[in-house]
């Protein structure tokens, strides 16, 4: 084979693989509609999110639209942050509007999606953001809080989605949020079957009395792997910002 077709297979080759990105930056984060302790804490929480160098961020308990909030809440802090995309995936209707998940990324969106979670025998649907650009696959999700059977039958849709939808992709699939569950919890075992867990155990609740891991980042296991170079829970400067804390997981692919 003459050096130019070997060059040219070689480039293919590369190609097919999917691109390689790192280091990169993705933080998971309940924002507790930006009213925690605050009346609007989407200025600080932007302010946040660029310190942290965040180019993907998960974002749970967002309104929109509706009489407790009438603004577009992943909207505006889309906005703050210069522009960055977004994708919100409503999990119920809500005082005349929405209530739900949502992810921003500083990068191109070339597809977005809305999973729907079934109640059970929980208190609310549940929903998952997904977007997707020429890098990676990120998603959103807030699990129940009122039961582990609600959770366990939440995480069997979730899975069985992106079983179909991105099994063997060539690009990493991450899923973050707030999973309502600590980590030796039936929820996280049953996550880790199918999802590695790229985040630590430190705890993310509450920020007023720190006692529970129940935040999480976490890599799909039948699409691109990814190594982790670090991560850590943000305490410093967000306590007064919801009663959660930021997760913070940096990785290159």
């Amino acid at each position: 084979m003459n050096k130019p077709i070997a060059f040219l297979f070689l480039c293919l080759a590369l190609v097919s693989c999917g691109k390689r990105r790192g280091p990169i930056t993705l933080v998971s984060y309940n924002v507790g509609v930006f009213s925690k302790y605050v009346d609007n804490s989407i200025p600080e929480i932007a302010d946040v999110i660029r310190e942290s160098g965040a180019a993907f961020v998960a974002l749970n308990e967002l309104d929109s639209c509706n009489r407790r909030h009438d603004n577009y809440q992943l909207k505006d802090l889309a906005e703050e942050l210069g522009g960055w995309s977004y994708k919100f995936a409503s999990a119920f209707p809500f005082r005349g509007g929405a209530y739900g998940n949502g992810v921003i990324t500083r990068d191109k969106v070339t597809a977005s999606y809305k999973i729907s979670l079934p109640k059970s025998d929980g208190s609310e649907f549940r929903s998952v953001a997904v977007m997707e650009t020429d890098d990676c696959v990120f998603a959103s999700v807030h699990l129940d809080y009122a039961g582990e059977l609600s959770q366990i039958h939440q995480v069997v849709a979730l899975n069985d989605w992106f079983k179909v939808t991105y099994a063997g992709a060539k690009k990493p699939v991450f899923l973050c949020g707030d999973f309502n569950a600590e980590p030796d919890s039936e929820t996280i075992r049953m996550m880790q079957e199918n999802w590695t867990l790229l985040s630590g155990t430190d705890f993310t609740y509450s920020t007023k009395d720190p006692r529970k891991c129940i935040d999480y980042v976490f890599a799909y296991k039948e699409a691109a792997q990814v190594k982790v170079i670090s991560t850590e829970v943000l305490t410093a400067g967000t306590a007064e910002l919801s009663d959660h804390f930021p997760v913070k997981v940096v990785v290159k692919f």
